[in-house]
């Protein structure tokens, strides 16, 4: 009778603590629904703030921070609005007001010092390492320069012997050999040594350096395209000269291309991409205003005037 007694209670005490968890965890998501998160809410859309996109909720209303009117985003679309650019209209008064020029891509002889360390292996001979993305443009011959640990006061010079044909899977670089022909001073084997590479490229398609936009997922610069419009193109860099990149693709002699302060310019692409992506969907509205202004999206408010296309 006992042990009938006791199975009863301990089925009745299991029942009640199930009963208690199914309560709390209800009681702490209704909490938590109503408190601002970084975490997406579910997986089609959340609501954020355009002033304070940290701010995430699962309904509409107010920004906590500015009681802005929230708006409606897909939680997928972060990353679109990231990479998302379109191609914008200029006038030659605001390209003058920001700094941006006009370029012109061209072929032209670049001078090219790629940095290099190593150590002496005798009084007439140095190893060094280089990077293999560097690999392309090493080879026997070539001049290098540099110094000794023990020879501050003079520069070496010398010229490339041996390449190995192995990279080490750690540094990710390529043993180079070099025969040391000049030294202003004793050289002792095992002493550090550092310098550069030089290289001449003849006839290879540059641009400018302040041309380039380096982005998360690569290099972009824009180009002119019917009078002032500006839209971005994907490039492949090659070698960096003092203030110019090789071009390995993505550009032809010939095309203009802004030069300059271009974050300006990739600023208001990424705004006005994501904006319009989002309205092609139907997912960001522009919100109505009256007749004499226009919505800003930079400004997420109306503006006087109408909208600069």
């Amino acid at each position: 009778m006992n042990l009938g007694k006791n199975k009863k209670w301990i089925f009745v005490i299991i029942s009640i603590a199930l009963v208690g968890l199914w309560a709390a965890k209800k009681f702490l998501q209704k909490n938590n629904s109503s408190q601002p998160t970084m975490e997406k809410q579910d997986g089609n859309s959340y609501w954020t703030c355009p002033m304070h996109p940290q701010i995430h909720l699962n309904h509409q209303g107010e920004c906590p921070i500015c009681h802005m009117k929230l708006i409606q985003v897909k939680s997928q679309e972060t990353q679109t609005q990231e990479s998302s650019r379109a191609e914008i209209q200029v006038s030659s008064e605001e390209l003058n007001l920001i700094g941006v020029q006009r370029h012109q891509v061209e072929r032209m002889d670049l001078s090219v010092a790629i940095p290099v360390s190593g150590r002496l292996l005798s009084a007439k001979t140095v190893a060094f390492q280089v990077y293999e993305s560097d690999l392309r443009n090493i080879k026997p011959g070539l001049k290098f320069h540099g110094r000794s640990s023990l020879s501050e006061e003079g520069d070496i010079e010398g010229t490339i012997t041996s390449v190995d044909s192995i990279v080490d899977p750690t540094s990710r670089t390529v043993r180079v050999v070099g025969t040391i022909q000049k030294s202003l001073g004793p050289l002792i084997s095992e002493t550090t040594f550092s310098g550069a590479i030089e290289i001449n490229l003849k006839n290879r398609v540059s641009i400018p350096e302040s041309a380039v936009l380096h982005t998360g997922k690569g290099d972009l610069v824009y180009i002119f395209t019917n009078g002032n419009k500006l839209s971005p193109k994907a490039v492949k860099l090659g070698l960096k000269a003092e203030g110019f990149y090789e071009i390995l693709s993505g550009l032809e002699p010939g095309v203009l291309i802004s030069s300059g302060p271009n974050f300006l310019i990739d600023s208001e692409a990424k705004i006005r991409g994501a904006s319009q992506s989002a309205e092609s969907r139907g997912q960001l509205a522009k919100p109505g205003c009256p007749t004499d202004q226009h919505w800003d999206t930079p400004m997420s408010m109306c503006m006087p005037g109408k909208e600069n296309k």
